[in-house]
């Protein structure tokens, strides 16, 4: 036992520590109608439906991205029921996975405990990693996978062994979000490649085959076989958001670079910071830093060339500037050992042991004042629950047609567990609802503003209040 701690003593540290950042009030807020909501209905769907290959949303195919985030969210729906807990309890669990796969990634690139521990560190306190880690969003299932599947990487190039691990969670990567994954391919062969060309190991790249073959395709051919459109949706519409080639080259740094900074907060100059010192080093020559460095490259760049990125997409990037930042971190101090020593000035000497120490209590106050900053931003101060879930769980024991004259679908939807109609998505005629109740439109229930019921009543409109809160109603005629 002694000996289990003494080794693991960093890792047990992490854990605890962000267990109680990640879990901590976790379930108090209601779920948001993009994207929580919106998962939630879909995997609730699926549970009722029993088919998990083919995903409904309102009553309609969705497809926009793959299953793995909705398979995890229907598990933790079938043992602990429906609800805002196990909506996120799948982000939250992978996500302390992520935190002690962050730590073994940079243990496994660079042999020090140290890099692997600031790491996962500056992972962990990156404010909207944790932002979406206490939400039931797909980002910390895809992370998840991700790191999984680079430490795996990692893994077979010194043991081929575990190639058919790694291409499993390549699948698991790729079934996680639609496109974005197929970048960590690059990486794998990057690791590999000399991998690939040793008769011995053919077994284990045929295997590896079969197990993302197995994995990932699947879903995909069902989708591709039974809808002509798939492709152009799934992939181009929504994984590429219809860009051409040419725009790859266009390169739109200012705001990326600003969510990346916002996104990270004080992280963002260490990561730059860590960019010089494996420079000034020159550790890039070796291929650990090098693969770090095609790592961030492969996924920062498809986000420097697009005007349509949001602060969330970038989160991935967190995972190789985590390491970068604890790397060059230790290099620079190790750097800055080296130059005292040549000096060979007494007094300044003595002070060498000190560095790292010093350097390591700098991270800890970093880490530290992220969470100071962050804390009212992402912790709950009491349970609440908004007008526009209050009145879409009332909605849902009316047997009518449910039409929604606002914007929060995924919220009305899920909370009352009906299908909804927007009174927007209605023909021109019926395109308001003081159009809609002036139409021939009988048996049905609206939800509204309670501002917005002025209208009718100001047209001479008969109607009738069935529920009502602060800010909703629920009307009829």
């Amino acid at each position: 036992m002694r000996y289990f701690l003494k080794n693991n003593l960093l890792i047990i540290l992490l854990i605890i520590l962000f267990s109680f950042l990640f879990v901590y009030r976790f379930d108090w807020n209601t779920l948001v109608s993009w994207d929580e909501a919106w998962y939630g209905s879909i995997a609730r769907e699926m549970l009722k439906t029993g088919d998990w290959m083919r995903m409904i949303w309102n009553s309609k195919p969705y497809y926009d991205h793959p299953p793995m985030g909705f398979w995890l969210i229907v598990i933790s729906y079938k043992l602990f029921g429906i609800s805002e807990f196990s909506t996120r309890l799948p982000s939250v669990v992978l996500s302390l996975l992520t935190i002690i796969l962050v730590y073994k990634t940079g243990l496994e690139l660079f042999g020090k405990k140290i890099i692997g521990f600031i790491a996962a560190l500056v992972m962990g306190t990156s404010v909207w990693y944790l932002i979406r880690v206490r939400s039931g969003n797909l980002d910390a299932v895809f992370i998840f996978f991700y790191i999984l599947t680079i430490y795996l990487a990692l893994r077979s190039s010194k043991q081929f062994a575990w190639f058919p691990l790694t291409m499993a969670a390549f699948g698991g990567l790729i079934l996680s979000k639609t496109l974005v994954g197929f970048s960590a391919g690059i990486l794998i062969v990057f690791l590999n490649f000399n991998q690939f060309f040793k008769l011995r190991n053919i077994l284990w790249f045929l295997l590896g085959v079969a197990a993302i073959v197995s994995v990932a395709f699947p879903w995909y051919y069902i989708h591709i076989k039974n809808n002509p459109l798939f492709v152009q949706e799934h992939f181009l519409i929504i994984g590429t958001r219809n860009k051409s080639i040419a725009s790859y080259f266009q390169i739109n740094a200012a705001l990326p670079l600003f969510y990346l900074h916002m996104g990270v907060r004080k992280w963002y100059y260490l990561w730059i910071a860590g960019i010089t010192s494996l420079l000034v080093t020159l550790r890039f020559f070796k291929k650990n830093v090098f693969f770090l460095f095609l790592w961030n490259f492969v996924i920062l760049y498809p986000f420097l060339t697009s005007d349509k990125s949001q602060i969330w997409h970038l989160i991935p990037v967190y995972l190789p500037m985590s390491v970068i930042i604890g790397a060059g971190g230790y290099y620079g101090v190790e750097l800055m050992k080296s130059i005292i020593l040549k000096l060979k000035i007494k007094i300044i000497s003595q002070f060498n042991m000190l560095l790292m120490p010093i350097f390591l209590i700098l991270v800890f106050l970093i880490a530290l004042q992220q969470i100071k900053i962050f804390y009212p931003e992402v912790y709950p101060n009491s349970k609440y629950t908004p007008d526009d879930v209050d009145i879409s769980k009332r909605a849902g024991k009316y047997k009518q047609p449910i039409y929604l004259d606002d914007d929060f679908l995924p919220i009305a939807v899920f909370y009352s567990n009906k299908p909804i109609i927007t009174v927007i998505s209605l023909p021109d005629e019926k395109r308001s609802m003081l159009k809609f109740f002036q139409s021939d439109a009988k048996d049905f229930v609206m939800i509204t503003r309670n501002w917005a019921v002025d209208s009718l009543k100001l047209g001479d409109i008969p109607y009738k209040i069935l529920e009502k809160n602060n800010s909703f109603s629920i009307v009829s005629r």
